[in-house]
């Protein structure tokens, strides 16, 4: 199939138009309204049957991914496509254990439904290729607890034979930092700590455009270009401030491309883009330092980098990826410092931001040589968890 662009309406998610279904919804976290709605059942039945009243859709396409089989129907060939980038595609006969009906010539309000017993997730609406790819990572970051498995919204790497996560909201530089040169990328934005060690959630890549050049974003970059020869490439939005590329991790020379399990995490990295500069570079952390930091996912936007945002604004969120992660943040934060503890995990915070002594952003060199330093010295730096805790709640306190 050729290269697609694409313009979609709306040009994000939707999760105000989100919602869950079924007995298992006791198991939501209902203290974060905002992601977590439970829906009246007549309304899914409705929605449902409308879907399955459409008579536009492609033959079925099924996917796997840690151990959960889906099975979509779409009415469309660009999401089809995006979803062969992102996913192990299964033979034609394995049914899913999850079924997706997705399909973008209704005309209504977005609306995106989850039923957590019948296992179906609904979708119309929209035509943002997001929806399939974070409403597959909600199911799992659902479904994987119950088993012992920590899903993480995160980047993870390999480097001088040691396995690296890193944690961070947008802006605070995941993405560019994960896809170092000289790192070997796992995956880009999801991954599970399972038993076995860390293993791959997606096999594709779905980065955002925006700043993208050769000097700063030298992996991604080259990606996108062999993704282009081999007509796998699907820009969404070229134009937008939310553009992204979708292209398959095999893309990219620098990267695993057979799914296997990674070892535990040696070492992990909460980005945090402190536009107050009351961070420094980077510190150890470890004990409820740890579990504040991924409890809260606290970084800050900068003025003008979102419409309306005319002041530094603190933000919060929670497991650093809270719309996706459906249970109670206690029972990832549980997981988390449970593998640390088991695997003797080193924890760095790393500040994306604001120099405290010069008043300027950390140059891009500086934060990556910072990285690698953490990652390679034999002598890691003092715990300062607590002088760190503290700067947190003060921050939190003042929010």
């Amino acid at each position: 199939m050729p290269n697609i662009n694409i313009t979609t309406h709306p040009t994000g998610r939707s999760p105000e138009n989100k919602y869950f279904f079924g007995e298992q919804t006791k198991d939501l976290d209902l203290s974060r309204p905002k992601y977590n709605k439970i829906g009246e059942g007549n309304d899914f039945a409705d929605f449902y049957a409308l879907l399955q009243n459409q008579t536009n859709y492609l033959e079925p396409m099924n996917f796997e991914t840690v151990g959960t089989n889906f099975t979509l129907h779409t009415n469309d060939e660009r999401h089809k496509q995006f979803v062969w980038n992102m996913f192990k595609v299964t033979a034609e006969d394995q049914e899913g254990d999850w079924t997706i009906w997705h399909n973008t010539s209704i005309e209504m309000e977005p609306k995106i439904y989850v039923h957590l017993d019948k296992k179906l997730l609904l979708i119309a609406g929209t035509t943002f290729l997001g929806e399939i790819k974070k409403g597959v990572f909600g199911i799992v970051s659902f479904e994987l607890p119950k088993f012992g498995i920590l899903p993480m919204h995160c980047g993870a790497f390999t480097y001088r034979k040691t396995t690296n996560l890193m944690f961070g909201l947008s802006g605070t530089g995941k993405t560019t930092l994960s896809s170092d040169p000289d790192y070997k990328l796992i995956s880009d934005d999801e991954v599970a700590w399972t038993n076995m060690g860390i293993k791959m959630i997606e096999t594709g890549c779905y980065a955002k455009s925006e700043g993208l050049t050769p000097e700063t974003h030298e992996t991604i970059f080259n990606a996108v270009e062999v993704a282009r020869l081999r007509d796998t490439l699907v820009e969404e939005n070229p134009e937008a401030a939310n553009a992204r590329l979708s292209y398959p991790i095999s893309c990219i020379e620098n990267a695993y491309h057979k799914r296997s399990n990674f070892h535990h995490a040696d070492n992990i990295f909460f980005l945090t883009m402190d536009a107050e500069g009351v961070f420094p570079a980077i510190s150890r952390i470890s004990g409820k330092a740890v579990r504040r930091f991924f409890e809260t996912g606290y970084t800050s936007t900068m003025p003008g980098t979102e419409a309306g945002v005319t002041e530094i604004q603190r933000t919060l969120s929670p497991c650093y990826g809270s719309p996706f992660m459906p249970r109670s943040v206690k029972t990832y934060s549980d997981l988390l410092m449970a593998n640390i503890k088991k695997h003797n995990s080193n924890v760095f915070l790393v500040n994306t931001g604001m120099n405290p002594d010069t008043g300027e952003r950390f140059a891009l060199d500086f934060t990556r040589n910072t990285v690698k330093q953490a990652i390679t010295t034999e002598y890691p730096l003092h715990d300062t968890s607590e002088t760190v805790l503290n700067t947190l709640e003060q921050l939190i306190g003042s929010k």
